[in-house]
């Protein structure tokens, strides 16, 4: 089942079956399973977490990369963030979503989750100084996981879900994601217990954490949410017919317009309190990538073209690129895939595989990009660069059809046969750009922060 059709069958779900009575310690934890469930029968739980050895060695090998003992400052805002959002700019490993907050309110506490190639990275090219690793966080939460296996998990009218399971043919361990979502709980009371609280935090990625999230609303600290990606009425995070004071965010701060009429409208029922706030690598981008990152090849080739990889669509996107990039010799494709692991293989010699660049100082000097369903299509909006959709799977028209428009710049092809006509029109024509992140991202941050 593919993640769309996965998605769509959710919805029907949730709109024949009372899925928010079902309760564990009181709460619903609808917004919790259907997240996991959408993963487990669409395959993305296998491409989107990390499992086994690997991610215990992750863990273990980055729990002394930052001092420990910075938990225990006081600091009025603890941020979320991740490692993998991390870019190179200015020979500095900055945040690209989050980096905004620290740079706003200097005062902050990050905690950031683990990435894969991270002990290989200096300590000393990281900017932020009060900075802690979640390593520790996640050790205690999958150790008591383990021994929560020992007990069952008790859920209050469990027998709504498990109808719901059986009657669409769904096989799923809900009980494993509960233990998890159960452990986060209790090792976050005890970290609010042990240090002190923070007055706000701010997550890039709640929805992977709710049981932190649920540790802070009982304390009444209020969470804001980063937008990180893809936020719209397909995204298995925000699509839900239910809404849950507990475990959803307080505010979320977006990119632009497009996020914002679609978190107010009646229909979405993910959080209210919204703010257009911008992405904060843009600019810190534009002002730093100076140098053509292209030279060597302008010569050589006509056109340079950007194409965006995805988690679990890689395959799918390197034969299309194989086969399109066959028929435009005069094309150069530089391929940056989502996962520096990818292991693609490419035949044409028109092709450059670049796992690991950085990918937004592409999107500055190149001259077309390519992908499936990437946010790149709309941070190249803010570029002026155009965009060329592989429509696999439906994923490109679903996610982006109501947001940007052939006046846009980009054409949604479904077969690399439709590619070449797909060039030429985005090659000479003319468009009107989209507006579609806020300006001053720091500012906005700032105000949101001191609100």
């Amino acid at each position: 089942m593919t993640y769309l059709e996965a998605v769509d069958l959710i919805r029907d779900i949730e709109s024949r079956y009372d899925l928010m009575k079902v309760k564990y310690k009181g709460i619903s934890v609808w917004p919790l399973l259907r997240i996991n469930i959408i993963d487990a029968i669409s395959g993305n739980n296998k491409t989107m977490k990390s499992t086994g050895s690997s991610a215990i060695k992750q863990v273990l090998s980055t729990l002394f990369y930052y001092n420990p003992l910075n938990y225990f400052k006081r600091k009025p805002i603890w941020l979320f963030a991740g490692f993998e959002r991390r870019k190179m700019v200015g020979g500095l490993k900055q945040l690209r979503i989050s980096g905004c907050v620290v740079k706003a309110f200097p005062d902050t506490l990050v905690i950031e989750k683990p990435g894969k190639e991270q002990t290989a990275c200096p300590r000393s090219i990281i900017p932020e100084k009060t900075i802690v690793s979640e390593s520790w966080l996640l050790l205690f939460v999958h150790v008591l996981a383990i021994f929560m296996r020992c007990g069952k998990i008790k859920l209050h009218n469990e027998a709504i879900l498990t109808q719901a399971l059986n009657e669409n043919k769904i096989q799923f361990d809900y009980n494993n994601a509960l233990r998890i979502f159960a452990s986060q709980k209790k090792v976050f009371d005890l970290l609010l217990e042990i240090t002190h609280n923070p007055k706000k935090v701010i997550i890039e990625c709640p929805y992977t954490i709710m049981g932190y999230v649920w540790a802070l609303h009982q304390k009444g600290i209020p969470v804001i949410e980063l937008q990180h990606g893809v936020l719209n009425d397909k995204h298995y995070a925000y699509n839900s017919l239910y809404s849950s004071q507990i475990l959803y965010p307080d505010e979320i701060c977006v990119f632009g317009e497009d996020e914002y009429q679609y978190l107010i409208n009646d229909n979405c029922h993910y959080c209210k309190k919204v703010y257009k706030t911008g992405l904060y690598f843009m600019d810190l981008a534009k002002h730093n990538f100076i140098d053509d990152a292209f030279k060597e090849y302008r010569n050589k080739y006509g056109y340079i073209i950007l194409v965006a990889g995805q988690r679990g669509y890689e395959d799918a996107m390197a034969d299309y690129v194989n086969e399109v990039a066959k028929r435009t010799p005069n094309c150069l494709y530089v391929y940056v895939p989502r996962n520096n692991d990818a292991g693609l293989d490419f035949n044409q010699n028109n092709i450059i595989y670049r796992p690991g660049a950085n990918i937004y100082e592409y999107m500055i000097w190149c001259d077309v990009h390519l992908t499936i369903s990437s946010t790149t299509c709309l941070e190249c909006q803010y570029y002026k660069k155009p965009t060329i959709f592989y429509n696999y799977s439906d994923m490109s028209v679903n996610y982006y059809s109501k947001v940007l428009k052939p006046e846009n710049g980009v054409v949604y092809t479904d077969s690399a046969d439709e590619y070449e006509n797909a060039l030429e029109t985005v090659l000479t024509k003319v468009f009107a750009y989209k507006e579609v992140f806020a300006m001053n991202t720091v500012e906005k941050i700032k105000k949101v922060i001191m609100k």
